[in-house]
């Protein structure tokens, strides 16, 4: 994709990677509700470029508002070795202040990583790494994150054993200090089992452990803003040492790639959460448990039952020796097999549940924070990018496909679905609940101690309430806060959509694939199992790609109408002339509009029956947007799956459609896609609810 200067996408990152699954984690899809509440509001942004001079010819006395600069994050000093101050003494350490060093035991001669972060404020914090009886400090480097959470992490490698001190402070002051003892040689390259469960505990759950983990998976998965970011597995990034602040951190090749040794991590979406906080507790050895949850059912939330957890006794583990095996074998078949998007969608304020709601606030949407939606999708969060210069705030999250791929994109709605329908289950942004481990027993924090808790407090259930435009406005406001330029937000929507139909690009050409390698007719499940089933219609078929896509094109085609509805969002205040500014900002835009999916920079190309390429622009692939509401069928060939009409040219190519009997189907199931709704679970069709 070619970014223009000011443009938020080309971030999203939905490469070729992870385009093969449908978004809605296959068989772990919940119902759907009657309408996607709120999905066809429009994207938020900052400022881009004003209307084209046709446009400003032809309405010059109802021009469109001025276009408002952007806000910028707040200034902030790149700290120095002496900002950090000293150590301070007893009860004067910051204990919302957490460090870490990797490897857990730092070797003479070898490298080792300080990674120091805080919940407590945004400011950047210092860092400094002295010999423990004084001296001149170790030359380091320290790469500063302020935000939530602020973290430094910094770079050194110690030339002699003895030991060192960290001292992590602001503005001179130190605040936390820790000694690293640095061994001659490394330890032994084994990994003893534990007595203890899969792995031993040695640590509790704080709001300093919050931070580490935060600022840990921020740091995985942190590029610049125009960067595509896709990883084929997760042990694809585990295994990058640039990226894993932990990797190898205790020392027995356990994120070695291609070693023996190394983990072998393939998360599909609703296991991907569950990864990164088992992979964290693991290395760190904290307490860690998750629940078995029902899916749901019509009007009713998933229910769990009781925790597992890592200090279960196992008998035998995978390939892997001692540890790293029981580690293998806990991930692969006791928490994969456990977990679905059930997990996610608990009730807000059901206690027995893995997750609870948190605040939308910066804090609240931390790396690590999970967002549920409620048509079977999750998301984790590992970035909020501030405004900066002319380019608007951003969120990004990961997320894991059926395929074990992991891609990173950002917030916008039609990548977070939202609606507040209870019957749906509990969706929205959560934070798994802090485990706490009592003479090897296992329990979680309910909502009401975790509001107490002088490290959380942060549970907040009102989001339950809102609308989807309160929500999106309110997402808006918190990743960047001020009047939004339409134009900007209005392109932001454009090459979204053009990000969808690239993705879309190679889940039918895996369906292609499949078939020519000599795949047969695919099995066209019944009612709402089109949306959630297992097998090769999971892997090849797109509804639930095709209904996002559906939303997205209802984004960009409808945004005139959020700005009609919501005026003062972008810039136009109350008082006399507003209607007139009104219709002049809508004319400006839909003019726009017609000029961005006409651009050839938003063209995408899908390869045809013969394997000759064929290029769309968005403005035909919009057009053909009541075709798409058919065109998930695997059997079916691409020119059919692009909506190609027929007898045209483009649909010459063709040499398969699916059979009588799936098209009947199909035709029965339009409306789903018509109305932009996922069936309820037990749906046999359109006339059944499920019950």
């Amino acid at each position: 994709m070619t970014v223009t200067r000011g443009s938020t996408q080309g971030r999203a990152l939905l490469g070729a990677i992870g385009a093969a699954a449908v978004l809605a984690c296959g068989p772990n899809a919940p119902a759907g509700p009657k309408n996607p509440s709120g999905a066809q509001e429009g994207s938020a942004g900052a400022e881009l470029e004003a209307p084209s001079a046709e446009v400003a010819e032809a309405a010059p006395d109802q021009a469109a508002p001025p276009r408002a600069a952007p806000p910028t994050r707040v200034a902030w000093r790149e700290p120095t070795p002496e900002d950090a101050g000293a150590c301070p003494e007893g009860a004067a350490e910051d204990r919302s202040i957490g460090i870490i060093v990797s490897p857990f035991r730092a070797v003479a001669g070898q490298e080792a990583r300080v990674l120091a972060a805080t919940l407590a404020d945004e400011a950047p914090l210092a860092v400094r790494i002295e010999p423990a009886g004084g001296g001149a400090p170790l030359e380091m480097k320290v790469t500063h994150r302020p935000g939530v959470p602020a973290a430094a992490i910094a770079s050194v490698t110690p030339t002699a054993p003895g030991k060192l001190q960290v001292i992590v402070g602001r503005e001179g002051r130190g605040l936390r200090c820790q000694t690293i003892t640095v061994h001659k040689q490394p330890g032994p390259k084994t990994s003893p089992q534990s007595a203890a469960g899969v792995w031993p505990v040695a640590r509790a759950w704080d709001a300093a452990e919050e931070a580490l983990y935060g600022a840990w998976l921020r740091e995985m998965f942190h590029a610049g803003r125009d960067e595509e970011l896709a990883f084929r597995r997760l042990d694809e990034v585990t295994a990058l040492a640039e990226r894993n602040l932990l990797h190898d951190a205790l020392g027995w090749g356990e994120d070695d790639a291609g070693g023996d040794a190394g983990l072998r991590l393939k998360p599909d979406c609703a296991d991907t959460p569950y990864f990164f906080r088992a992979y964290w507790s693991w290395k760190r050895r904290l307490p860690y448990a998750f629940r078995k949850c029902s899916r749901g059912s019509p009007g009713k939330a998933p229910r769990c039952g009781e925790l597992l957890g890592n200090t279960k006794v196992y008998d035998g583990g995978d390939r892997q020796p001692g540890e790293l095996g029981l580690v293998q074998k806990f991930r692969r078949r006791t928490l994969a097999w456990g977990v679905h998007t059930g997990n996610g969608r608990t009730a807000l304020d059901d206690d027995a549940s893995d997750l609870y709601p948190v605040r939308l606030d910066r804090r609240g949407l931390r790396p690590g924070t999970v967002y549920a939606d409620p048509y079977g999708h999750i998301l984790v969060l590992v970035e909020l990018m501030d405004p900066e210069g002319d380019e608007p705030g951003v969120l990004f999250a990961v997320d894991g496909q059926p395929d074990g791929s992991i891609t990173r994109k950002r917030f916008w709605e039609g990548n977070f679905l939202w609606n507040p329908d209870p019957g749906l289950g509990g969706s929205g942004f959560k934070q798994f609940r802090p485990v706490v481990a009592t003479d090897g027993q296992l329990s979680q924090l309910g909502n009401a101690a975790i509001a107490e808790h002088p490290a959380y407090g942060d549970v907040w259930t009102e989001h339950a309430e809102l609308p989807g435009v309160a929500f999106y406005d309110r997402m808006e406001t918190l990743i960047t806060p001020g009047i939004r330029d339409p134009f900007t937000a209005l392109e932001e929507a454009v090459e979204a959509l053009h990000e969808s139909a690239r993705v879309r690009v190679t889940s039918v050409q895996n369906g292609v694939d499949a078939f020519d390698k000599g795949g047969g007719l695919v099995a066209m499940p019944v009612g709402y199992k089109v949306f959630e089933t297992t097998g090769p219609w999971e892997n090849f078929s797109t509804p639930a790609r095709d209904l996002r896509l559906l939303i997205a094109i209802d984004v960009v085609t409808g945004f005139a109408a959020k700005i009609r509805r919501q005026p003062a969002v972008f810039g136009i205040e109350e008082g006399a002339g507003q209607a007139a500014k009104i219709d002049a900002t809508v004319a400006a835009v839909e003019a726009r509009l017609q000029e961005l999916v006409a651009d050839p920079k938003f063209a995408f190309a899908y390869r045809r029956s013969d394997g000759s390429e064929w290029r769309l622009t968005l403005a035909e692939l919009v057009a053909r947007a009541d075709a798409l509401e058919m065109a998930y069928n695997p059997n079916d060939c691409p020119e059919v799956r692009w909506g190609a009409s027929p007898g045209s040219d483009e649909a010459r190519t063709c040499k398969r459609r699916a059979s009588a009997d799936q098209l009947a189907r199909m035709k029965e199931y339009r409306v789903w896609f018509h109305e932009r709704r996922r069936p309820p679970r037990g749906a046999t069709g359109p006339g059944d609810d499920g019950g």
